[in-house]
């Protein structure tokens, strides 16, 4: 057994007397299952450390402090225990999971590895991209979140991979042992060989996505609940499977089984999955199962019910052998009354909040409607058995298409993924992932591409209409179909007092990859002061990117920060848990980004791109320090790809999580191919392709453009009101850096001059700088130590969005072109126009009020310059 400190003993039993709801949590726990607890609130109501105070940026007190480095990209959340003895002594300790299939314990405060364990090969290959023909991912192991069991010890964790004797990729549950991960606390179970009525579990086609729970019947008896959905478009039927714990020790595996859509009269079945976006099942105080599912048949027949789009409570009776068995639920609609373009509604992309302070259930999925239903009767098609009237929860709803209220056809809200929904959210989707968070009669909830809303309960019922909105907007500035995941939360507090509402929120997805699955989405680590909620406005008081050095990376998608005892703790998909907490203040605690362009000449051929290394030389005195840049071009596929991940102008050949190009010399920040107007030859714009004809180039062909902004805060101060920074162009996948092949070391001569000598060019952040290549084949009159800085020729800084456009972006941004260069912000379709005596874009039209049928809207097609009307059979979502 796990050897359990005094402070242990008292956080199991107040864990204990917390789901009997005999009296609230008031002092520190161990997290040790998602959403912290068996209710799934999101809110952890004993940190006594982290207040609105201390966190605020104004305080300049809370910061990225260290990092926990693992195999591969995580997907399931951290958990977290409290005074463990492991690797000789007593830890606070936090347990990760990977996709590599590999079990990690760190120290919490030190980020030290103390233990871990690889449980087998991940699944690959074929069979990867049979499940998942589109997925950011290029191994499969563990997906889910792990469950612990402080009584005894043992944390339940399942993966996915392949072993010896056994075609093809299996399930396999494990018993690990919290002190030391090498050993079991059980035998190994393959999950596998379930059938109900000829519908059977398929290990290839099954997504073990839904956080394992366990699920304590009163008086004593337990199940490990593992939940399961059915692929995409597999057709693999969801399935909920409970192990009686005590089994399990003595490795004798009873599996109690249900399964979501099994064949009956009506039809084959198949879908009705359990994903919930990683979030677990629900638990209540008599150990009751609570699930969401999505997609599949609405067909209820006694034993043989087929539970798509349904809110199901499952009942778990122990025995030899036990049951698992339905018995009751709530289904708002069924797939059959949706049209042809609005058939992924999945109520399954929402997890599941047991109220713990009275007998409700919410639940929500991809329309962003809450259902408040009664745990006591839910209703089955029953809507005046619902606590509250259905209320939509994460977005304004506005009348479009004739209608007067959203409920009198849902086919306006929702999509099929990842097409527009037309003009109920300015063209962008809604959707609800995982769980919300409920605290103190508040329940808040941040959908797609919307910012926060806080819906507050009164005598036990929720107000349809939020009483405060959040300042921040999940995926701004990307234009329809907009980003995923919005945001997904977690709260902290004292009692009730210093609570802090947590998001891990997307920072904008490439419209032409909505659900982030060619590329991991840039997110942002965001904390709120919610006694602000008070005033209609829920503030934001601190987020990772105030301070460059607190950047969070690619945060995983559905993960939401674990808060514990002083500190955050954030999985990505950059192999690493980020850690924040209190600690000494920043030296730059104040950005200072600016557009910053640099042009480049070049001669490459075809295959080949150009990139560019640097940072701020510190006066030439050490290696370059790296500078933070974020990426304003992104419309060029090819190029793309180099992108993601690229957050530093830096000496190095790749950032963490950013790809290289073949070869040798590696990469760096991608730039593009540009000319002038002049010297154009029949190319496009840059501001349709990416790419080619380039306002601000004057010069002529093969001018390399890097377009940021930049943060001048980290380049050098030469004292005299500029901001340097140096770099060096790399031609990939050959011939490599520049001077590489015998040219002599760059002098460079400019006005003003650098402020030190260096063998690489020196720019100036927040000016156009335009350089000449030392690659020894440029044209005789171009000179690689000359060099020109001028003003931009617009300065608003990126991303840019229809909703709340500034005066600068709609009217004034220069152009090339009268009537043939086009471009989109967001939704508003523009075209260039002479204006003045100049050339400016002008609005033509916001593609998403002029209608394509139905309930759709049309989108803004950069790579057109059209309005557009997205095709669900053929999958073209206007890019």
């Amino acid at each position: 057994m796990l050897r359990l400190t005094p402070r242990h003993r008292l956080q199991s039993l107040l864990t204990l007397l917390t789901l009997s709801g005999s009296i609230p949590i008031y002092a520190a726990v161990s997290v040790t299952q998602r959403s912290y607890d068996t209710n799934r609130t999101g809110a952890n109501t004993t940190e006594t450390i982290l207040t609105p105070a201390n966190v605020s940026s104004s305080a300049n007190q809370f910061h990225k402090q260290f990092v926990m480095r693992v195999d591969g990209k995580i997907e399931g959340s951290p958990l977290y225990a409290s005074g463990v003895q492991i690797a000789g002594g007593t830890h606070n300790v936090i347990y990760v999971g990977t996709m590599h299939n590999t079990v990690f314990a760190f120290d919490a405060d030190s980020g030290a590895q103390l233990s871990a364990r690889w449980l087998g090969n991940p699944v690959t290959g074929f069979d990867l991209r049979t499940l998942k023909p589109a997925t950011i991912h290029t191994e499969w192991g563990i997906l889910s979140t792990p469950v612990i069991d402080l009584t005894t010890g043992t944390l339940y964790v399942v993966r996915w991979g392949y072993e010896d004797g056994t075609s093809g990729p299996t399930y396999r549950l494990f018993g690990l042992d919290m002190t030391n991960l090498t050993n079991d606390k059980f035998h190994s179970v393959m999950i596998d060989s379930f059938n109900v009525n000829g519908g059977g579990f398929n290990r290839y086609l099954q997504v073990q996505r839904s956080g394992l729970a366990l699920a304590a019947k009163p008086g004593g008896p337990q199940a490990v609940v593992v939940a399961f959905s059915g692929g995409e478009g597999g057709g693999a039927p969801g399935w909920v499977i409970a192990y009686d714990t005590a089994k399990l020790a003595q490795n004798a595996p009873e599996a109690d089984v249900w399964c979501s859509t099994p064949p009956n009269k009506n039809g084959l079945g198949g879908g009705g999955g359990i994903w919930m976006a990683n979030a677990a099942p629900a638990i209540d105080q008599n150990g009751d199962i609570y699930v969401v599912t999505g997609n599949g048949p609405y067909s209820p027949q006694f034993g043989l019910d087929q539970m798509g789009e349904s809110i199901v409570h499952l009942t778990w009776n122990p025995g030899s052998p036990g049951t698992l068995t339905l018995s009751d639920w709530f289904t708002p609609f069924i797939d059959a009354t949706r049209d042809g373009g609005h058939k992924d509604q999945d109520l399954g992309s929402g997890g599941i909040i047991a109220l713990p302070d009275e007998m409700g259930l919410i639940a929500g999925g991809k329309d962003g409607v809450y259902y408040h239903v009664n745990r006591a009767n839910m209703g089955k098609r029953d809507f005046t058995q619902l606590i509250d009237n259905p209320f939509v929860a994460s977005f304004d709803y506005q009348p479009t298409n004739g209608h007067t209220s959203l409920f009198d056809d849902l086919n306006q809200v929702t999509s099929t993924d990842p097409f527009t929904i037309g003009a109920a959210t300015s063209g962008r989707t809604a959707h609800i992932h995982g769980t919300g968070v409920y605290f103190n009669n508040q329940l808040f909830v941040n959908g797609e591409n919307n910012k926060v809303r806080v819906f507050t309960k009164t005598g036990g019922h929720f107000a349809a209409q939020p009483t405060a909105r959040g300042t921040s907007t999940a995926s701004w500035g990307t234009g329809s179909p907009g980003g995923m995941a919005g945001g997904i939360l977690a709260l902290s507090a004292n009692g009730t007092s210093s609570a802090i509402l947590w998001s891990n929120e997307a920072f904008g997805n490439l419209p032409g990859d909505p659900d982030a699955n060619q590329a991991p989405t840039p997110d942002i680590l965001r904390a709120y002061d919610v006694s602000t909620a008070a005033s209609g406005t829920l503030q934001s008081i601190w987020d990772s990117e105030v301070e460059p050095n607190d950047h969070v990376g690619a945060s995983t998608k559905f993960a939401p920060p674990l808060v514990a005892n002083g500190k955050v703790y954030q999985a990505t998909y950059d192999n690493q848990v980020v850690v924040y907490g209190l600690g000494s203040a920043s030296k730059t605690p104040t950005r200072d980004i600016r557009r910053t362009v640099v042009f480049l000449y070049a001669q490459t051929i075809p295959g080949q791109n150009v990139y560019l290394r640097g940072g701020n030389g510190n006066g030439g005195n050490q290696p370059e320090a790296p500078i933070r840049i974020r990426h304003r071009n992104w419309l060029n596929p090819a190029t793309n790809v180099y992108r993601w991940g690229d957050v530093n102008l830096d000496p190095s050949v790749a950032e963490l999580g950013q790809a290289t190009p073949p070869g040798k010399f590696g990469g760096g920040s991608p730039m593009e191919w540009t000319t002038s107007l002049s010297q154009a030859g029949g190319q496009p714009y840059v501001t349709m392709a990416g790419y080619g004809i380039a306002d601000e180039n004057n010069f002529g062909a093969n001018y390399w453009m890097l377009d940021v902004d930049m943060d001048c805060e980290e380049a050098f101060d030469d004292g005299k009101g500029n901001k340097w920074f140096e770099l060096l162009a790399v031609i990939a996948p050959r011939p490599g850096p520049e001077s590489s092949t015998g040219e002599p070391a760059i002098t460079q001569t400019s006005t003003p001059m650098p402020p030190y000598s260096s063998p690489n060019h020196m720019g100036l952040c927040g000016m156009v700088n335009v350089f000449v290549g030392n690659f020894g084949n440029q044209p005789a009159n171009l000179n690689p130590n000359s060099a020109q800085f001028f003003t931009p020729a617009y300065m608003y800084l990126s991303p840019v969005d229809d909703r709340g456009a500034s005066n600068d972006v709609l009217m004034n941004t220069p152009c090339v072109t009268p009537t043939k260069e086009t471009r989109c912000v967001g939704n508003i379709l523009q075209s260039c126009q002479a204006v003045n005596g100049g050339n400016f874009f002008r609005s033509v039209q916001n593609c998403n009020l002029s209608s394509a049928g139905g309930n759709f809207g049309q989108m803004c097609q950069n790579s057109k310059g059209l309005c557009c009307t997205p095709n669900p059979v053929t999958g073209d979502i206007c890019q």
